[in-house]
């Protein structure tokens, strides 16, 4: 009973890692983690839910998708790259092929944008703009229309910018989830106005996209706002405002402390990785135990089968020759041969009653059962069941025996 229970637990163990977590409720956690500034739990999470046996591939490419947005949010550029490929692996295994393809340019297309490697960008949004953003969420349209806006602003075509963007704005407006990422639309609305020397307009849109990003308590997109405003600050040579702009935008970026975060997380994904291997090693192990206590119990089943099978082939062996040695015997006792050679039952030799006897010399002087009835004072069935006694006693089959 010990070995049995021990088995299971291994079993269990190797075989049956549940799934705690739905995609909706990763995503949440992800995102409050993300904006309490407690990225090392979100990476975590993640990690956990891809090492999960019974996560799909498309599972592992949505958690690697977050992955990746958690490592953007940290400016970490190149693990953003990494893990969007390695989603990309997983979800192309997915019957979302079109989805995946398009969500992964769209996100490379976001980090090459972010390290102002237009060109790059620019590739991928054109691609994105063929296929008519296809499969692509509102977040993820709004931010390449916005981006598209921004380009636009960088080769002087100030009116398509600001079509652009107000069109980036009313898409992640129409969506309460997308709201969250409006400061970036803003962000580029500062700069576009400050172009257009409209410092009004790029007040305003420098106040709603701080009050947003208060709101959602984003503090990167805070620390965004006010890099933008201090660019442009600088630009036009209001060195006073943007000093107090740069004294606001350190205060938060001290707080932020994005190559503190990354230096955590680097050490979690090590420390994660290590106790991947070391899990890996101890269910490798467990299984070779189970597998050695299994094959010693079929090993053992396969000795015990064999044995039996040979205990029985002699039995039956035993069985058959007593059964011949008894069947030869009663041959023997029960049959002679007269002179003539005709073979005769010596009725004195089996345990047959009077009555038996006297229904046996009625037939053998030819005497039916109707007869024999008549004779004995007895119904015709007792003579049947009589004759069904005597039959059994001699081992014959038919009344004609008996006269023989």
């Amino acid at each position: 009973m010990k070995i049995k229970l021990f088995c299971f637990f291994v079993l269990f163990c190797v075989i049956s890692r549940a799934q705690v977590v739905s995609l909706k409720q990763l995503k949440q956690q992800v995102t409050k983690n993300n904006d309490a500034l407690q990225y090392d739990q979100s990476i975590q999470l993640l990690c956990d839910f891809i090492s999960n046996d019974r996560t799909t591939a498309f599972e592992k490419y949505t958690a690697y998708l977050y992955k990746a947005h958690t490592y953007k949010r940290l400016f970490n550029y190149e693990s953003t790259i990494e893990n969007l490929d390695l989603a990309f692996s997983e979800g192309i295994k997915s019957d979302q092929k079109q989805l995946v393809t398009n969500t992964i340019k769209a996100q490379k297309a976001f980090c090459y944008f972010d390290q102002h490697f237009y060109d790059k960008a620019s590739l991928l949004m054109k691609d994105l703009e063929k296929s008519n953003y296809a499969k692509l969420d509102d977040e993820d349209k709004s931010f390449i229309i916005m981006q598209e806006g921004y380009l636009a602003f960088l080769n002087k075509d100030f009116k398509t910018a600001e079509n652009k963007l107000n069109l980036s704005i009313a898409v992640a407006q129409n969506n309460s989830n997308v709201r969250r990422n409006l400061p970036n639309m803003y962000g580029k609305k500062i700069e576009l106005y400050n172009a257009m020397n409209r410092f009004d307009k790029r007040d305003e849109a420098f106040r709603i996209g701080i009050k947003i990003a208060k709101e959602y308590k984003i503090i990167k997109y805070e620390m965004y706002l006010y890099e933008v405003l201090r660019n442009v600050l600088q630009k036009n040579n209001d060195y006073k405002n943007a000093f107090e702009i740069q004294k606001k935008y350190d205060s938060i970026a001290f707080l932020y402390n994005a190559s503190n975060h990354n230096g955590k997380i680097a050490v979690l994904e090590k420390k994660i990785e290590n106790n991947k291997q070391k899990l890996e090693e101890k269910n490798r192990l467990y299984l070779d135990i189970f597998l050695i206590i299994l094959i010693s119990i079929l090993v053992l089943l396969l000795i015990i089968s064999v044995r039996l099978y040979f205990i029985g082939k002699e039995r039956r062996a035993l069985l058959q020759a007593e059964n011949k040695r008894i069947h030869d015997e009663i041959e023997r006792l029960t049959k002679q041969i007269d002179e003539q050679g005709n073979s005769t039952f010596d009725f004195s030799k089996f345990d047959l009653t009077e009555r038996q006897l006297e229904i046996i010399q009625f037939i053998k002087e030819g005497k039916s059962n109707k007869e024999i009835a008549a004779l004995l004072f007895i119904s015709e069935n007792t003579v049947k069941y009589h004759l069904k006694i005597i039959y059994e006693i001699l081992n014959i089959d038919h009344r004609s025996e008996l006269t023989k």
